[in-house]
């Protein structure tokens, strides 16, 4: 390490004697697979040739990394059926009267006229604003008119 140079800094020099460029850098929370694959050619590199890794230990590697790559894919395949599922909850809500949580407002009513699907999740359109999908109290059906004299027509 360079005296009085933080290990967190992103620091490129080059040694005097060999010419080879050395890189610190910053403290990684989490391993990724090149991560992984750089520990594993250490391994191998520098193991004792009279007392090689066994190829039981080598397999146990390679089924928790194949584990690992697995669980990780499965977890963004469930974000994204978690961002589809509310964006047909979204959408499922347009013509429908809504009681929405409104920060400054309290609560307001209102009818979904569009959805709008951003990144950050579907936002419902209720009177021109848009509102996050988590911000909704209640939904009512909306009867149009004709449905409307109907049930009238058939209570009398």
């Amino acid at each position: 390490m360079i005296p009085g140079l933080s290990p967190n800094s992103d620091v490129r020099y080059s040694t005097l004697e060999t010419g080879m460029q050395i890189e610190y850098s910053s403290a990684k929370k989490v391993l990724n697979q090149d991560d992984f694959l750089k520990l594993l050619i250490t391994q191998f590199s520098t193991q004792d040739p009279l007392n090689p890794v066994t190829d039981t230990a080598f397999i146990s590697q390679m089924a928790e990394f194949a584990s690992l790559e697995n669980a990780k894919e499965t977890q963004s395949e469930i974000s994204l059926i978690r961002q589809q599922s509310a964006n047909q909850e979204a959408i499922s809500m347009i013509g429908k009267e809504v009681e929405l949580l409104s920060g400054d407002d309290g609560v307001i009513f209102g009818k979904v006229s569009k959805v709008l699907i951003d990144s950050d999740g579907p936002k419902l359109v209720v009177e021109g604003y848009p509102y996050a999908l988590d911000k909704v109290v209640a939904v009512k059906n909306s009867l149009s008119i004709s449905e409307e004299s109907l049930k009238k027509e058939g209570s009398n």
